[in-house]
Order: structure tokens, then sequence, then C-alpha cells
């Protein structure tokens, strides 16, 4: 096999808790992650020469770029030669908090032990992908997860109750780096989370949604805040910022709530990105 297509597949956090700072400089999290049927392509073949191709010129096709960083590994310490071209159609808005650039990054470890039939377990793909990001390894699991440490300590969560998604992107980027140093964080205290139960009717979802960084990018990025505020006066029955914004989702009974509210959004705000879409 020289070439293989893959689907990369958003997230949104359903909660995100922040716990405090860490002795290492990062923030201690307890997520909740769960993949959704946005996704962005890979078509990945074996080329003489490392390249990636992008459908959206503004994301880097350098060695900046996640797949180069995860391919840069994959040489140096697990013996891969060969070098592939990757074609990116980008539909997962970039630093949207939708974890586009994680997901794209696990799927193309995925697509390279599938084309060089190299068989790698789940723990050694899990610290390839912790070493290129905090959430990165969430995206190699096809179920909802509970993330811990940075996000990288995984366990699974169970399934969730059935729901359809509206995206609300207001075409915000939100630098990570800059909400968690904003000094905005709402904290959880370990005790709360240790009582916090599993959901399995739809109604609990406005029980356990809650992401502590919201107010930190509210007061950086009203256009956040507003695009929330949309999402509940068009309809949606819960919204929340996906983690670290800008995207915010609604959650709905019914695809067909999810239209109305889209439609209501989009001839409101025609300038924003909005997305129908579901959990998967």
């Amino acid at each position: 096999m020289n070439e293989i297509s893959l689907k990369s597949y958003g997230k949104i956090n359903i909660f995100l808790h922040v716990l405090g700072k860490r002795s290492d400089g990062f923030h201690e999290l307890f997520t909740l992650f769960s993949k959704i049927a946005l996704h962005d392509t890979l078509n990945i073949k074996k080329s003489v020469s490392q390249r990636i191709v992008c459908s959206k010129k503004s994301i880097p096709t350098d060695d900046s770029n996640i797949i180069n960083r995860v391919h840069k590994i994959l040489t140096e310490k697990h013996g891969v030669t060969q070098n592939f071209e990757t074609e990116l159609i980008k539909r997962i808005p970039d630093g949207g908090g939708l974890g586009g650039g994680s997901s794209n990054g696990a799927a193309y470890l995925n697509g390279v032990c599938d084309l060089l039939e190299l068989e790698m377990s789940m723990s050694v793909k899990t610290s390839v992908m912790a070493s290129v990001g905090s959430d990165t390894a969430f995206f190699l699991h096809d179920e909802p997860m509970i993330g811990r440490g940075r996000g990288e300590i995984l366990e699974p969560y169970g399934s969730l109750p059935e729901c359809a998604l509206v995206l609300v992107n207001p075409k915000e980027h939100v630098p990570t780096g800059t909400v968690f140093t904003s000094g905005n964080l709402k904290l959880t205290h370990d005790k709360e989370v240790n009582r916090m139960r599993h959901i399995s009717d739809y109604e609990e979802y406005g029980d356990v949604l809650f992401n502590g960084l919201e107010e930190a990018v509210f007061k950086l990025y009203p256009a956040v805040e507003e695009a929330k505020s949309s999402l509940l006066d068009a309809g949606a029955d819960f919204a929340l910022m996906s983690g670290s914004g800008a995207t915010v989702f609604g959650i709905c009974r019914d695809k067909g709530c999810a239209s109305r509210t889209a439609d209501m959004i989009k001839s409101r705000h025609p300038a924003w990105d909005v997305f129908i879409t579901e959990l998967i």
C-alpha cells in the first residue's frame, strides 16, 4: 500500500476544569473529551521528500506543523526512513478549541503505521503524541475520554446521551498560552471533581457543562461570549466554549432544532463560521 486517506475528527470538551498550576509551569486539568463528526481529511502517500500541501493557506506547512513534528519523532526514535507527502484538507477552524491540529498529528501517526505496517502499541503511540502536545493523545481513541494531568492521562468515560451540535466560531483566533497566563482562570477544587458523576440523560448536560477558561477568554475576546449568548438565544438548550476557544458549541435535542438554531445565527451573524455536527 502506497497511500491512504483518513478522516481527522475534531473534539469538544464537555467540561474542562482547571485544578491549579503545576511545578512544570503547566496547569493541572480535569476534562471530558468527545470526538465530533466535523473532520479534516489527510491523504498520505509515500514520497521521496517530506511535504505537506494544505487547502488552507494560513496553516504553516514547515517544521512547526504537528505532522512534521510527529514525523521527526518517528525518524529519530523509531527508525522510520520513508518520507510522505500529505494533502491536508482543512474543515476544522484552526485555533478554535476543537483540536484540529492535534487530531491531524494523531491521524498522521496512524496513517504512517498502516502504510509501513509498523506495529506500535497504544502506549508508544501515546508517548509520541504526548511529546508534541497536551491533548493530542486523546485523538488515538474512538470514545469519550476523561483527561487528567495536561490532558494526556486518559481513561474511558462511557457513552454520552445523544444530541445534535451547533458549532459557532466568531472568526477569532485565541492563543492558548495567552488564556492560561491571563490571570482570570476559574479554578476547581479537587473535592468537586471527585463528586462528579456520569451523565446518562440529555437534561444532565446542564449539570456538567463547565469551562474554567471561559471567563478569561470572554474578557479578552468579547465576540466569543457573544457567540455563546447567540446560541442560547437562537434555541440551543445548552452552550459552552470548547477548550481555550474560540469555538462555542450549542447542544440541541435533535437535528431539527440544530438546523433552526444554525439558520438563525447565520442570518444574524453572516460573517461567523457555523457548523451542524454530532458526537461520534
